[in-house]
């Protein structure tokens, strides 16, 4: 048992739940001297966190974990069992809050982050046009993360849960590129970014589904592409994963006019069929850099309150803000296609030519 003084100057009685009279005595010093710092009004959570450290050194040999915040973040995300999926999804959020608290807060002790650093954060991603979906989702990551840290023991709190989320009713709606704007696009791009846009433009796929193809997907002699969403297709039935759309016949031309290969897993685009989605070198960062070049602007704040009319239904969506988002802008039209093969027409089903 130990004995000291609390913050109010009470004698405090305590076990130390130690059997030896040196190792109880250690307990005792710090304790003592955390009441000393805490009657001063100086009792930090650095102040915690180091005699806990000490603590536990002296009496059961092992040092309290005390990770920067940014490796515990890295470490943290190449654990468990997560899908590339998965970690495509946390990398940008986890590498974009490193970022926003700076070097010198991403070097202290991961038990350090605060949650106020958070709520910050979740504010500057809606500062920076994000939807208020996104941001929640950024939350829910560090939310995750930070999680683990408390359970580990590595932090004595979750700080992000603290951080409310936001109203998701009110997100801005999508609208669509014009033709014109789609052609300022294709003027711009290098090869494998027009046929990114075609396949966008023509069939709806998300950014990574359409990096993503090979010849395997492609049949000239249908004149379809066949693939699996990456994002949807497991929560669909077994025979229904595969989704087959028509072709536009400006898909068709630009596809015969590739070299042609003789390994049928050969990618379509093969120097992005290996970039992420996201993160500043990734596929949605790059068509925002592309859309720059071409002089089309996404709006932001107050401009992004006009709907696009209907959900995901042609190429590339790209909601008006965002970069990760940008590319549903050009998916904002009705599929093209179909799910099962027919004979490509060559207007949409708004009777408008769908020819870029």
């Amino acid at each position: 048992m130990a004995k000291f003084r609390d913050h109010d100057g009470r004698i405090v009685t305590r076990t130390t739940k130690q059997r030896k009279r040196p190792a109880a005595q250690l307990i005792a010093n710090e304790w003592e001297h955390a009441r000393k710092a805490a009657r001063a009004g100086e009792l930090t959570r650095a102040v915690i966190q180091n005699t806990m450290s000490w603590m536990m050194e002296r009496t059961i040999g092992e040092s309290l974990d005390r990770r920067p915040i940014r490796q515990y973040l890295a470490d943290w995300l190449k654990a468990g069992e997560r899908s590339r999926g998965t970690v495509a999804r946390y990398e940008p959020v986890l590498d974009g809050f490193v970022e926003f608290i700076g070097k010198r807060r991403a070097a202290a002790n991961v038990a350090s982050v605060t949650t106020t650093e958070i709520e910050r954060f979740r504010d500057q991603q809606i500062a920076e046009g994000k939807t208020p979906s996104t941001a929640n989702l950024a939350v829910k990551v560090l939310r995750a993360a930070f999680g683990a840290a408390r359970r580990l023991g590595v932090a004595l709190t979750n700080p992000a849960d603290g951080v409310e989320l936001l109203n998701e009713s009110e997100s801005e709606e999508r609208i669509p590129f014009t033709a014109e704007q789609s052609r300022q696009l294709l003027q711009h791009a290098d090869d494998e970014w027009r046929g990114m846009i075609l396949f966008g433009y023509h069939t709806a796929m998300r950014i990574g589904d359409a990096a993503r193809l090979t010849w395997k997907n492609i049949d000239l002699v249908e004149q379809t592409v066949s693939f699996r969403d990456a994002k949807t297709s497991r929560r669909k039935k077994k025979s229904k994963k595969i989704t087959t759309i028509c072709l536009h016949e400006d898909v068709v031309d630009y596809l015969e006019k590739l070299p042609a290969v003789d390994v049928a897993d050969a990618p379509l685009f093969p120097s992005l069929a290996t970039k992420s989605t996201g993160s500043h070198a990734g596929l949605s960062k790059e068509f925002n850099r592309l859309m720059s070049k071409a002089g089309i602007r996404a709006p932001v704040g107050p401009e992004k309150q006009v709907k696009a009319g209907g959900s995901r239904r042609s190429g590339f969506t790209a909601s008006v803000t965002r970069s990760s988002a940008i590319w549903q802008m050009l998916t904002c039209r009705p599929r093209f296609g179909r799910r099962l093969p027919v004979t490509p027409a060559t207007t949409s089903t708004d009777g408008m030519s769908t020819s870029i």
